[in-house]
């Protein structure tokens, strides 16, 4: 029985029809109440989020309101004035410290509750109860959150703290933040719903409205308040919403509980966010039409494209099953086979005769795909890593996969001296190879004449040629050049100790891509190198800046990075983390520019006032430092340098882990070289003391991992230092002595150059060739480096006396153009580049005084 017919066309067609149009009423309704519940239950979710962000930002204020109180109820002059219950006093504190905690009312209470000052906007006076009643064993229990209370006629979130009276009597401070519109608003920030507060009675006590005309009917629906608020409150436990209708639009309504946890006063509001459902309602009825559109439109449209294919699949195939099957006419290796009566049957026999040929493809197909899913990998691992020798491994892992042989190596040519150097082996059998095995392998033919080079083994019946690579071993090898802008900077070969393996130039264009990409990544390498050290070099003239501010500090910021990277290598931080910790260091003090000289250089203990301005110096550090696009998170770490892991330092607070890891590490290298370090009021203390004063403070100021991880460096150093025998610096003859002055000299000019850049530099080199033959001196600069063209037959003594009177014409060229503090900084940069002789040589000449 056939019920569609004999004909393919009959057979497409029918089918494709009936099942259109079922599919296309089946697909309406389902899209219908889906969207319908979709856009319910978005609205649900959403109103439900403006309660919960709204429920956190007042558990933030409350919070903020009892760590403000506490700060406030600590303050010595509120506790002293306490005491001696001078009430002008207690006033002007108030006031003071109301100011800087900008709160709405903070007042003073005695131990039956009576106010002895206020101030702020509830203007309580003398004597008044705020808090009610005689019975005040709650308010003591209430001292370790906020109480949500009425205070006159304001609605108030208030937090309660001890303070000591006179004749050991309890006093108590209230800090309050009044619940009106402006505190509803801050609450509710950005969520574009109309919010309202309601005391433990449901009356309203303030309300948030949005800048529109349904806000407003809103808000004033929620001021009276509605029926519907009514039954928002009695679906509370429920967790419900329910709708709310006015002239303007709708809403959807949803009520919680404010209260907060062991609070034996039972102080409790309700909270009641409206959102409006307009646009929501519109967008369903906008989606619903648009379905049945284009749902009808898709019918129409479908039933046309199956007419269409149905007359233009059906009569091409009668045509195309009779030619095929008159070209394979006697050819009965059918592979496939279906059953039926159409001409599918036909076609698919001739079908087969294709699949010999369509498998060779495939094959072939198959290699290209693996061969550009490794290199697709291969691009991506090149990406992802800036260190040269991870990168050079695993792109040879990936070349050598793809050409599936077990060796491989990479040279490249250093810059300096020239010399090819093996920088990645792998499959060899001995250790990395010596020079002379470099010299003789096909890679340094390679990089000399800049084109790849092919080694294969002698085919059956040749006779052996003897070649073999010096490095690898191989038998069948390919290398080809890495080359940049330039010049050839390198090789990569691959080889295979198999006497059957065979390379093509085909081999050779694919190994070609991948030497190209490497070289690219190479140049980035290279570039991001030469990024860093100009931001390290950067970081250390602030740094010099910074310490030049204060004469007792110099130095200061280098001796704080060498410890905080010794204890980041210690504690094996990673070596992004260290980067970012050495220029934190850095920079740590950098926010000492903003603060005044004469605290600074105070010889003296700072008095409270001082003190905390000097407390400013890490947030002004920061926001110095935040416009900066470093490439590391510096500027967190400047501003939390000075937490303690106890929570008590500044100037956030902050406790424990939440103080980030490199910032506690640079509080302990800081402490340390605070105490080892003469200042103006105070000798330094030896190593041992300071040691001692890490271990006591461990888990108070400082975090016990970092601590331990210090002390490890130090004894490490220490037993480093008892083995090393300082060797003895004998004078340095005259050639020696010229020699430490050219070199120190060209050290200058380089730190120079790279912070003022090739013009400045080349005007230094006119002004300081011009002195030079003013003077009589026989030096003179060419492209940044110093040469000796004067007189050999001059005395050691007036050598010495020339150097010192050039060096003193450098320096003064340097202050004049980047400041004094940046002369020693090259200085000392210079002479730390030298081999340990030549610095001792630098020392003994003293050529900078």
């Amino acid at each position: 029985m056939r019920p569609f017919g004999r004909h393919l066309h009959n057979q497409i067609i029918v089918p494709l029809v009936v099942a259109s149009v079922v599919v296309a009423i089946v697909a309406m309704a389902i899209a219908v109440a889906l969207v319908g519940r979709i856009i319910q239950s978005w609205i649900d979710q959403s109103v439900e989020a403006v309660i919960a962000n709204t429920h956190s930002r007042l558990e933030e204020a409350s919070t903020d309101l009892l760590r403000s109180i506490k700060m406030a109820a600590e303050d010595s002059r509120l506790v002293e004035a306490a005491q001696s219950r001078d009430v002008q006093t207690l006033s002007g504190i108030l006031v003071l410290l109301n100011q800087s905690i900008e709160a709405d009312n903070l007042m003073l209470l005695d131990e039956d509750g009576a106010v002895i000052a206020a101030t702020g906007r509830l203007q309580l006076m003398p004597g008044v109860l705020p808090l009610g009643g005689t019975d005040r064993d709650w308010v003591v229990l209430s001292m370790s959150h906020p109480i949500l209370i009425r205070m006159g006629q304001s609605y108030t979130l208030t937090a309660l703290e001890p303070v000591k009276g006179p004749d050991g009597r309890t006093y108590t401070l209230a800090l309050s933040a009044i619940v009106d519109d402006e505190f509803v608003r801050r609450i509710s920030e950005g969520s574009g719903a109309i919010v309202g507060v309601y005391d433990n009675a449901g009356h309203s006590v303030a309300v948030r409205t949005t800048n529109t005309p349904e806000g407003s009917v809103a808000a004033a629906a929620l001021r009276r308040p509605d029926p519907a608020v009514t039954e928002a409150f009695a679906g509370i436990d429920e967790g419900t919403t329910v709708p709310l209708a006015t002239a303007d639009g709708t809403f959807r309504l949803k009520a919680d509980r404010i209260s907060f946890k062991d609070d034996p006063t039972g102080s409790m509001a309700y909270l009641v966010a409206a959102l409006p459902t307009t646009v929501a309602e519109q967008t369903r009825r906008t989606t619903t039409n648009l379905i049945f559109m284009w749902s009808a439109l898709a019918v129409l449209i479908l039933l046309g494209l199956n007419w269409w294919v149905a007359r233009r699949v059906s009569e091409p195939l009668v045509q195309l099953s009779d030619s095929v099957g008159r070209v394979a006419e006697g050819d009965f290796t059918a592979k496939v086979s279906f059953h039926g009566t159409n001409e599918i049957t036909r076609l698919a026999d001739n079908f087969n005769t294709m699949t010999d040929s369509l498998r060779e493809r495939s094959e072939s197909l198959t290699k290209k795909v693996l061969e550009l899913a490794t290199l697709y990998e291969m691009s991506r691992a090149l990406g992802s890593t800036l260190d040269l020798e991870t990168l050079l491994d695993s792109v040879l892992d990936s070349a050598m996969r793809i050409f599936n042989v077990e060796l491989g190596y990479v040279t490249l040519r250093d810059r300096e001296s020239g010399q090819l150097a093996v920088r990645s082996l792998r499959g060899s059998l001995a250790a990395r190879p010596d020079e002379a095995a470099v010299r003789a392998s096909m890679s340094e033919w390679v990089v000399r004449e800049g084109r790849p080079l092919i080694f294969n083994p002698p085919r059956a019946g040749e006779e052996p040629n003897g070649r073999v690579d010096s490095v690898s071993g191989a038998l069948a090898a390919l290398c080809v050049p890495l080359v940049s802008n330039d010049g050839t900077i390198g090789a990569i070969t691959v080889g295979s100790r198999d006497a059957q393996h065979r390379f093509t130039s085909d081999d050779v264009r694919l190994l070609a891509t991948i030497a190209n990409h490497v070289t690219i990544a190479i140049g980035n390498i290279e570039l991001f190198s030469t990024l860093q050290d100009a931001y390290l070099a950067t970081v250390r003239a602030l740094a010099a800046a910074v310490d030049a501010k204060d004469p007792y500090t110099r130095g200061h910021s280098d001796r704080v990075a060498r410890y905080a990277v010794s204890i980041g290598e210690s504690m094996a931080l990673a070596p992004e983390q260290r980067t970012a910790l050495e220029m934190a260091a850095y920079l740590h003090d950098i926010g000492k520019i903003g603060i005044s000289e004469e605290i600074l250089l105070k010889p003296g203990k700072l008095s409270d006032e001082e003190m905390g301005q000097m407390r400013h110096h890490p947030l002004i550090g920061a926001n110095i430092l935040k416009p900066i696009a470093f490439p590391w998170p510096i500027a967190p770490v400047v501003r939390h340098h000075h937490e303690h892991f106890d929570g008590r330092g500044y100037p956030a607070g902050l406790k424990g882990e939440e103080i980030p890891l490199l910032a506690r590490v640079l509080t302990v290298a800081d402490a340390y070289e605070a105490m080892v370090s003469d200042r103006p009021y105070r000798r330094g203390r030896s190593e041992e003391d300071a040691i001692l004063e890490l271990r006591r403070c461990s888990g108070t100021h400082f975090d016990p991992r970092v601590v331990d991880a210090f002390i490890h460096v130090i004894a490490e150093s220490a037993e480093t230092a008892s083995l090393t025998v300082t060797p003895h610096t004998d004078a340095p003859g005259p050639e020696e002595a010229s020699a430490v002055f050219v070199a120190v000299c060209d050290g200058m000019f380089s730190s120079f150059r790279r912070l003022g850049g090739p013009r400045l530099a080349a005007n230094l080199e006119q002004d300081i060739n011009a002195t030079f033959a003013e003077q009589g001196l026989p030096y003179a600069l060419t492209a940044g480096h110093l040469v000796h063209d004067g007189d050999a037959d001059v005395s050691d003594i007036e050598q010495l006396e020339q150097m010192r009177r050039a060096m003193a014409a450098i320096a003064e060229f340097i202050e004049r153009t980047s400041g004094a503090s940046l002369v020693s900084h090259f200085y000392v940069e210079a002479v730390e580049a030298l081999p340990e002789r030549m610095r001792r040589q630098a020392d003994h000449l003293g050529l900078l005084h």
